[in-house]
């Protein structure tokens, strides 16, 4: 039987693995050291890594910002989930995250969208934008794709945008299956996250 403590230990560092760092680095998990039953040693499997207080329902916040700008989207591999990570510049909008099914269409046009995967998180940002109007050339804030197919990542499959009108961006994560999942909004710099477990 271990020691207490060293559950106490061992719990700690598996919900810190998951906290609120949003780098784009991928960080590979790890498995228990071996036990040894009466004269033969096995290697006991992995624990299973869970996401605290992650879910299937819709998932909102509130913003700061009359208008934030969206300057990046990126995504990296944590210990329990993919994360996708929305940057701003003027501050954090309100954002909502909800499964819904398809099929999508793009915009205002109606054009369908085919998105890689099985279920759709769809985000809405807003008040939000990706070009600043305000601007007497109306530079684009946000230049990266609106179609990502992120590498190294192990249940989101695209990253599509698919609207970005009067004030509100929507993206479709498109994923392996409908997958539980936190979302936060963080500063320095302003971001909204979601972390798929």
């Amino acid at each position: 039987m271990r020691p207490f403590g060293a559950v106490v230990v061992a719990c700690a560092l598996a919900l810190g693995a998951c906290g609120g760092n949003d780098a784009n680095v991928r960080t590979e998990g790890t498995t228990s050291p071996s036990s040894t039953t009466s004269s033969t040693s096995t290697t006991a499997p992995p624990a299973p890594c869970t996401l605290p207080g992650a879910d299937t329902n819709t998932k909102s916040g509130v913003g700061d910002a009359n208008l934030a700008y969206l300057t990046d989207v990126r995504f990296g591999r944590q210990t329990c989930a993919d994360r996708v990570v929305f940057e701003f510049r003027d501050g954090t909008p309100g954002y909502s995250f909800e499964y819904q099914p398809g099929p999508f269409t793009f915009g205002e046009s109606g054009e369908p969208v085919v998105i890689a995967g099985s279920s759709y998180l769809v985000v809405r940002l807003a008040p939000a934008a990706g070009v600043d109007l305000a601007q007497p050339d109306a530079p684009a804030t946000y230049d990266g794709p609106a179609q990502i197919t992120p590498q190294g990542l192990v249940h989101v499959r695209e990253i599509r945008r698919l609207s970005d009108f009067e004030g509100e961006i929507m993206w479709v994560i498109g994923l392996d299956g409908a997958r539980p999942f936190t979302t936060a909004a963080l500063s320095g710099p302003a971001r909204v996250y979601v972390d798929i477990g």
